[in-house]
């Protein structure tokens, strides 16, 4: 059978070019080809035009779209019978009777936090009201009920005014004069509270400089950009050290996870005035370390890695990290990833994709059941033997069936070659209960950056990246062993400006703080930490 003749490009159709070679295939009687050869152009810009429409409406689209399978089941349901897709989710009658029982029996409002001060307001009853109407006595007071309001004071701007002290001597001319205290910008104009607040506001409220002048600018007070940019930086730079102990402890023994995101950097040098560099952010256990690089290859991960490149680092499936595998490393894949390929493909109305997401449905079902049940490693990791490797067998066998008749250009057929191609490394969470089964917690570590990134826009040079990832690491370790990052950064600042010994800098990291200042704990209150020792800071 002859080549199926090409009409014209499906990417750029020139009507002058079909037109002519319709009429030379009429002219020869080749109808059979003709007909072939059109229909097989209108399916190749059907395809074209699909892709398209579904690139355009993502970018279009103003909030994430939802990725689960319930809602995916809803976006194929047709309204034509027999053309329903089937859910395989079970109902929801439970949940349903359950809300129907405790409709009318609401508990109440939740009492505010017990540590809270209780500031007492009296509501009197007006001088007109309080005569009785009866007998024209005079009433008094018989109780009080309470109504709890949870209230706030809101920042007030004032001006400290430090009096340095000089003394005498009566009988000679000796004189001394007291040394003004450290501050985090030596002989500046604001207080260390006001730039560590300003910290604080930046990369934890996401609150670029400009604003918060602004909002300094209502309050009456001019403070200029520049000098509260160059205060923040200056804070950042104090606390460089500690970010790199904490890099330390992410580098050190355990399972390292990783994943990048982009971050915009302000250079004059740059042809357009501003360039891309890269974040990486790494996590081992409590530990997460935002490691900046201005670029993102190879070479940025063997850096932080050190001299030992033989770990074990979860990611997606970038090829960034493939020397791990060369050098005796591992690097188990991400399910969340291998998933989300047969998402787009499902959206995109392929039932047989649905197939597979359900599928995969069940391996989440079985972490999700591990995680409530508190499992350990060796327990999560007999569980997944259990129950996992049956679906996950289920699972390759109908990838090997799909994968041999879809055409892999096609959505679904990407998404299959994604599974197929990352099979192994996606099996590796079989071996160790220690490796997650997706990649997600660094996707939601990024989140920070990303969220802050929209609002302060960029960073000054490849040092402003730098520092971004310094105060973003120690503000995701606080967060981590659930301190207060705020009250952590105020009380770790004040230890180093007023001359912290360098030999003891461990002491202010958030693990060790916590045991020292159980007050910064934010966490569940079963779950605070409670050492045999609680060794106390004498700075």
């Amino acid at each position: 059978m002859a080549s199926r003749e090409k009409v014209t490009s499906a990417f750029a159709p020139d009507l002058d070019e079909v037109r002519a070679w319709l009429q030379k295939m009429i002219a020869a009687l080749r109808f059979v080809e003709m007909v072939t050869a059109v229909i097989a152009l209108i399916v190749r810009m059907r395809d074209l035009n699909t892709e398209l429409v579904a690139q355009l409406a993502h970018l279009r689209r103003r909030h994430p779209r939802s990725e689960t399978l319930d809602r995916l089941e809803r976006q194929l349901v047709l309204p034509i019978d027999g053309l329903t897709v089937q859910s395989t989710a079970k109902p929801n009658d439970e949940t349903t009777d359950d809300k129907k029982k405790r409709r009318g029996h609401h508990p109440g409002r939740g009492a505010p936090p017990a540590h809270l001060p209780r500031v007492p307001v009296f509501n009197r009853v007006p001088p007109e009201l309080r005569v009785c109407p009866l007998c024209g006595t005079t009433m008094t007071t018989v109780s009080h009920s309470s109504c709890l309001l949870l209230n706030v004071i809101p920042a007030r701007v004032f001006v400290e005014e430090r009096l340095d002290e000089t003394i005498a001597c009566p009988n000679d001319d000796t004189i001394v004069s007291a040394s003004p205290p450290p501050q985090i910008v030596e002989r500046g104009k604001l207080a260390d509270t006001l730039i560590v607040e300003a910290v604080c506001d930046k990369y934890i409220e996401h609150l670029p400089i400009e604003r918060q002048c602004t909002r300094f600018t209502r309050a009456g007070v001019d403070v200029a950009p520049q000098t509260l940019g160059r205060s923040v930086s200056a804070a950042l730079d104090l606390l460089a050290p500690l970010a790199r102990l904490i890099q330390e402890q992410t580098r050190g023994p355990g399972l390292l996870g990783t994943d990048a995101t982009g971050i915009p950097v302000l250079d004059p040098g740059a042809p357009e005035g501003i360039r891309n560099g890269t974040m990486w952010a790494w996590t081992n256990a409590r530990w997460v370390t935002f490691f900046y690089s201005p670029v993102g290859d190879a070479e940025s991960v063997k850096r932080f890695l050190g001299p030992d490149l033989a770990r074990t680092v979860q990611c997606d499936g970038t090829s960034i990290m493939t020397f791990l595998e060369r050098t005796g490393g591992k690097r188990p894949g991400c399910w969340a990833h291998a998933r989300r390929r047969l998402v787009e493909a499902a959206r995109a109305g392929d039932r047989i994709a649905l197939e597979g997401v359900r599928i995969i449905a069940r391996l989440f079902v079985v972490e999700r059941d591990s995680t409530c049940a508190g499992d350990n490693a060796e327990q999560r990791r007999e569980r997944r033997t259990h129950f996992s490797r049956p679906i996950l067998n289920e699972l390759r066998s109908w990838l090997d069936r799909q994968k041999a008749v879809i055409p892999p250009k096609t959505p679904l057929g990407k998404g299959l070659g994604y599974l197929d191609r990352q099979w192994p490394r996606l099996m590796l969470f079989l071996e160790d209960g220690n490796i997650e089964a997706t990649n997600n917690r660094r996707e939601r570590e990024l989140r920070r950056l990303v969220l802050g990134r929209k609002n302060w826009l960029f960073a000054w040079l490849d040092e402003g990246g730098t520092r971004t990832g310094d105060i973003l690491s120690i503000l995701a370790t606080c967060i981590a062993h659930d301190v207060n990052p705020r009250a952590y950064l105020h009380r770790v600042v004040h230890c180093i400006v007023h001359g912290w010994p360098q030999s003891r800098l461990r002491e202010l990291l958030p693990d060790r703080m916590l045991v020292a200042h159980p007050e910064l704990y934010v966490g569940a209150p079963d779950a605070l930490p409670m050492p045999a020792t609680t060794p106390a800071l004498s700075r």
